[in-house]
């Protein structure tokens, strides 16, 4: 018997989508751009999943909209708003989906409700509306990973990735695709404000034609069954002309229009801004202060110092019971700021280790396990790393949980003593932006059991509790780059951004508002002087600030003098960076020979790919003045063709060329001595 069905078409002024109404079940089946009269979906794909969970037998059950359904109803209820409902779910009966659409100028937009009705399920994790597209040669997408990445859609083996945001593996809730040529795409992105814990997807089997690129929320109240809810906040599909840089824009602007971190929760104090280098500083360095001093005197600029092992415990054990400091470091560190030299030590924002007095179980029994993240039968969430006990078995440490004031208060206990007994600048507060949130399920904590928007407020909470404690002049660092910790955060530490087809999204985003700093150098394999060539390279043209790099591999870097000047250049151009913002990357081909590597440990497989000739526009916000520059990163003369939006005329060319630098009709030519810095001032 043929099933029959029902299209009903999405109108959106030149986005088009169209959703399959069957009986059983409903499906994306098509998707338009009407300006340009190109199809890029031509097969049905689900638009959702969801996920429950029978409490009394513990079974798990999984359906998605294509199937199952006893009762499906696609409705327009005005001329512009949409109301799809799905129920009656063999697999999943008392659960129904409700999911409103609504047009406008380019976007579609999305937001999901479910009623559960179930004596014995708890819904655990559903989808917002997917976007599948037709993966094509010319056809990429974009990957919110560190700072960002873009893909072929057509990579052979296809592609099965899921990260979590706020994370290391999301730093942003969006995602898109665009076709090279055509230079149009689709913005796919969160609008949560909050936000919630959530999982970024995309996948595509390696014989399918089509790719799907989907976000999904974890839920709440998930030990409780009948957990009826809404979706946190709303998905957009939007239309947009270009390519990730693009995407980006309309990310941004939603961020600054509706976020929770787009206000900041204090000043970033003007040091912190103006840094450019940062060494970091390890026990077995032999650390003396006269060191770091000769360091900047070699370097020709001025750095910062994050400091490890300065306690007496171990790394990653006995935490987190940091003092007494070990009396050297105190000793050094008083010296250090007595030469003007910023230090900034390192302590862990989530970890408790459960025998945290060597083999012995001190506190944590009896102070922190009441407060850890814990599943729905009340054991701890327990991460191991490479620290072993005196027994030598594995370091345990317990996720605390941080909506529990104990922690909170432990946090605030310890930064509080480090910059007022010690004396730091700063304070590097670990895993914060890296981490994934835990679904804890621990019924006496504060906060709904499992997913939801309590993870990011508890931690804003915690580090607004930390600041009241703080001067002016003090601030705060933590790992990578997940953007809802930065209203308390004065700088994140970009070391993951170390990766092949990487792109600027996040400085693109966030480059006005948020530092960043340093690399993962101790990931080069062999100390490669093609990755040092490459991502140093990148992290001035991202206005990162740069080094995070220890002094023994400073000394050893074959390209040393290369790198000299890259952070030299950083100083002279400070104002553009940590008062300006990233404009369009310009359009690059050069003659050199690519810049490739098998070297780079946290590529994937290794290997970097990048073109030798690499470029960035800023503009300084308050003068007003744009900033264009480019690196030869090669060990060979490079010819380069430029197109940029920076505006016609001929400027003062600086850096490692004489003469002038014309832009006609968006175009310039240059030709790039081996290693060298070229920019010029438009005013």
């Amino acid at each position: 018997m043929k099933k029959l069905t029902t299209d009903v078409r999405l109108s959106a002024g030149s986005l088009s989508a169209a959703l399959r109404k069957s009986d059983s079940g409903i499906t994306l089946c098509s998707i338009r751009d009407t300006k340009l009269e190109r199809r890029l979906l031509s097969a049905e794909r689900s638009l959702f999943s969801i996920k429950a969970k029978n409490l009394k037998t513990n079974e798990v059950f999984d359906a998605d909209s294509t199937s199952n359904w006893g009762f499906t109803q696609i409705t327009k209820t005005s001329t512009e708003k949409f109301l799809i409902v799905l129920s009656d779910n063999s697999l999943m009966p008392g659960i129904t989906v409700t999911i409103y659409a609504s047009t406008s100028s380019d976007r579609i937009t999305w937001k999901t409700s479910i009623q559960n009705d179930s004596k014995e399920l708890s819904v655990s994790q559903c989808d917002y509306p997917a976007l599948s597209f037709d993966a094509k040669e010319n056809v990429k997408f974009f990957s919110p990973y560190g700072c960002g990445e873009i893909y072929s859609s057509t990579k052979k083996g296809g592609y099965s990735s899921e990260q979590n945001y706020p994370s290391y593996g999301a730093s942003m809730q969006y995602l898109a695709f665009w076709d090279t040529e055509k230079r149009r795409g689709i913005y796919c992105g969160a609008h949560d404000p909050a936000p919630a814990y959530k999982k970024i997807y995309f996948s595509k089997k390696d014989d399918e034609k089509q790719m799907t690129i989907k976000i999904v929320l974890p839920l709440t109240e998930t030990t409780t069954v009948g957990n009826s809810q809404e979706l946190c906040g709303k998905i957009v599909w939007q239309i947009f002309d270009g390519d990730w840089y693009d995407a980006a824009l309309i990310y941004r602007d939603w961020v600054f229009s509706e976020a929770s971190w787009s206000i900041k929760g204090k000043e970033i104090p003007e040091w912190l801004k103006k840094t450019n280098h940062w060494w970091l500083v390890h026990n077995l360095d032999g650390f003396k202060a006269e060191d770091i001093a000769a360091l900047n005197k070699d370097l020709g600029v001025d750095s910062a110092t994050h400091i490890y092992y300065w306690h007496e415990i171990p790394f990653d054990n006995d935490y987190p019971h940091y003092f007494p400091i070990k009396q050297k470091y105190l000793e050094e560190i008083k010296k250090l700021k007595d030469m003007g030299i910023r230090t900034m030590p390192y302590i862990n924002g989530r970890l408790w280790d459960t025998r945290d007095k060597g083999t012995e179980d001190w506190q944590f029994s009896s102070k922190a396990r009441p407060y850890a993240t814990k599943d729905k039968d009340g054991k701890p969430f327990i991460e191991t790393y490479n620290a072993r006990e005196a027994d030598g078995s594995k370091v345990e440490l317990a996720i605390m949980c941080p909506s529990t004031a104990v922690w909170q208060e432990k946090v605030k206990e310890i930064t509080s003593r480090l910059f007022g007994e010690v004396g730091v600048d700063a304070v590097y507060i670990d895993q914060i932006a890296a981490a994934k949130p835990n679904l804890c399920e621990d019924k006496t904590h504060n906060h709904p059991a499992g997913g939801g928007t309590w993870w990011c407020s508890s931690y804003a909470n915690l580090l607004e509790h930390v600041c009241r404690s703080m001067s002016d002049e003090n601030a705060l660092t933590t790992e990578c780059t997940a953007d809802p910790f930065m209203r308390y955060m004065d700088a994140y530490l970009s070391w993951l951004w170390v990766k092949n087809d990487q792109v600027p999204a996040f400085p693109a985003i966030y480059s006005d508002y948020i530092p960043y700093f340093g690399l993962s150098y101790g990931s080069f394999k062999e100390n490669d002087d093609v990755c040092y060539r490459v991502f140093t390279s990148q992290a001035l043209l991202y206005g990162e600030q740069m080094g995070w790099i220890r002094p023994q591999q400073y000394e050893v870097m074959q390209s040393k003098d290369f790198y000299k000047k890259l952070v030299r250049t950083r100083a002279k151009l400070v104002d553009f960076f940590c008062d300006g913002r990233m404009l369009r990357p310009p359009f690059i081909t050069d003659d050199a020979p690519r810049m490739e590597s098998d070297k780079a440990g946290e590529a994937y497989g290794g290997i970097i790919d990048y073109a030798a000739v690499q470029g960035a526009l800023w503009q300084n916000t308050k003068s007003g003045e744009k900033l264009l520059i480019l690196v030869n990163t090669s060990y060979e003369k490079a010819n380069a063709n430029i197109k940029t939006d920076a505006e016609d005329g001929v400027y003062k060319a600086y850096g490692d060329v004489s003469g002038n630098i014309k832009i006609e009709n968006g175009s310039s030519s240059v030709e790039l001595s081996p290693s060298s810095v070229v920019y010029c001032i438009i005013p």
